[in-house]
């Protein structure tokens, strides 16, 4: 009998190219999926750009604004982002009836993953990152140092660690979360697969945001500034829909591939 040492599990490779592929064009194949779930929360979105925009006018720091705006992104854009998900894991009849905006037990719980791994990013390059304003504040080289090596060492853990578990948040969205070991062993011997998924899933959007701002330049307040601004807003919700790269990667190990121990959801495969 094979001891838990002993045991031995082999590896899917995951497709990056095809995966990345079905991933961007997704909005174009599920357009009324897209439209259905996506409507609410961009206009709702566009409105709280709108009152934050009021605010950076009445000399509200910009870094208030900013909170508002990346707060509101994450609770708005969750239903949305389960939703997306569970079209790509399972296909257009998971969500055929599906509501267009909805918070439930699964919403909330994709909420809180969202949030842990946003209160990870904030102790790991946070803290460091105070280091080093102390450190540029006082003209204390050494500090300042310890503070970007920190810094630099906090990055690298966060991107490793949320690549490992990047498959929680497809696991929640379907109903199939069965805890973070589990989620850090379906990704093994697949991370640099995973994280160019997640990578160039994100990248042309970010390339295109890049060219219209350089494109559209500076504007003062008016009419060609709030076009712009609708447009980012646009851009930046359009990037939801990469969460898809994570979620097919999820399907292809996990719900397409047999299981040889069912209650951890290895992965069984022949590499």
């Amino acid at each position: 009998m094979q001891t838990n040492g002993q045991r031995r599990f082999t590896v899917v490779e995951l497709p990056v190219f095809p995966i990345v592929m079905e991933s961007l064009l997704m909005p174009f194949r599920y357009l009324p999926e897209l439209a259905k779930f996506g409507w609410i929360p961009f206009a709702a979105i566009l409105a709280i750009d709108l009152i934050c925009y009021a605010l950076l006018r009445e000399d509200v720091s910009r870094s208030v604004t900013s909170s508002l705006m990346t707060l509101a992104h994450f609770v708005l854009f969750t239903p949305f982002s389960v939703a997306w998900t569970k079209l790509a894991v399972r296909g257009p009849q998971a969500v055929s009836k599906h509501p267009q905006f909805f918070y439930s037990r699964t919403q909330w719980f994709y909420l809180l993953a969202g949030a842990a791994m946003m209160v990870a990013l904030l102790v790991l390059v946070g803290i460091p990152f105070v280091v080093v304003r102390y450190g540029q504040r006082n003209f204390e080289s050494q500090i300042t140092l310890l503070g970007e090596t920190g810094m630099m060492l906090g990055i690298g853990l966060y991107v490793i660690g949320y690549v490992r578990l990047a498959f929680v948040f497809p696991a929640i969205a379907i109903g199939r979360y069965a805890g973070i070991r589990a989620a850090w062993r379906q990704t093994a011997g697949n991370i640099e697969r995973l994280a160019a998924i997640i990578v160039l899933t994100l990248l042309p959007y970010w390339i295109v945001r890049q060219a219209f701002s350089w494109y559209m330049g500076y504007h003062p307040p008016g009419v060609i500034e709030a076009f712009r601004g609708c447009i980012d807003m646009l851009l930046i919700a359009l990037a939801t829909t990469a969460l898809a790269g994570p979620a097919l990667a999820y399907k292809s190990i996990v719900m397409d591939q047999p299981q040889a121990d069912p209650a951890a959801q290895s992965i069984t495969a022949a590499r």
